[in-house]
C-alpha cells in the first residue's frame, strides 16, 4: 500500500508503514513519545505564560496547571483537531470534577501528585462518574452557566457598536 506526498513540487509514491495495531519498536515509541510531549508543551504553553506573566504561578496555581495539563494529556489524540481530541464540554468539566474530587482525597492521605499516575486517576474518574450520574447533571449546568454568562458578557460588548 503507497501514498503520494509532495516534496520539493515533485510527486512520489512512498509507503504506508502504520496502521491500527501496528506493534511499536523501542525508536518508534520514543519517537512518539517525544512528538506527544512536544504537542504537549506548544498546545500549553499559552496557558502558562498567561498566568505566569499575571504573576500567578505560586504552587497552587501550579498545581491547578498540572491538573489541567493532565487532563489535556489524557483526551490528547494524534491529528484532532489543534492536535487534541474533540471533546464534549460536559464530559470534560464531570473528568474535572471527578479528578478535583480525587486529587483532594489523595492530598487528605498526604499523597502527592508526583506518587499517582494521572492514568489512574482518569480511570478512577470515569469510574466515579459511572457510579454518580448526578456529577454529569452537575457538569451539564456548570457548562450551561459558562455558556450563558460568556453570551452575556458578548451582548454587553456588541451594545456598544
Amino acid at each position: 500500500m503507497a501514498e503520494q506526498i509532495t516534496i520539493a513540487g515533485s510527486v512520489f509514491n512512498v509507503p504506508v508503514r502504520y496502521e491500527e495495531g501496528h506493534e511499536l519498536t523501542a525508536n518508534e515509541a520514543s519517537a512518539l513519545n517525544q512528538t506527544f510531549h512536544e504537542n504537549l508543551r506548544n498546545n500549553f504553553a499559552k496557558r502558562v505564560e498567561s498566568r505566569k506573566s499575571n504573576g500567578e504561578l505560586d504552587s497552587d496555581v501550579k498545581e491547578e496547571l498540572q491538573s489541567e495539563l493532565d487532563s489535556y494529556a489524557d483526551e490528547y489524540e494524534f491529528g484532532g483537531p489543534r492536535g487534541g481530541a474533540v471533546r464534549d464540554p460536559v464530559m470534560s468539566e464531570a473528568m474535572k470534577m471527578a479528578k478535583d474530587k480525587i486529587w483532594d482525597l489523595l492530598k487528605s492521605k498526604g499523597k502527592k501528585r508526583k506518587d499517582v499516575e494521572a492514568s489512574a486517576v482518569s480511570d478512577l474518574a470515569k469510574k466515579y462518574i459511572d457510579r454518580n450520574p448526578s456529577i454529569m447533571d452537575l457538569a451539564r449546568k456548570r457548562v450551561e452557566e459558562a455558556r450563558a454568562a460568556a453570551s452575556g458578557d458578548l451582548e454587553a460588548l456588541v451594545a456598544g457598536i
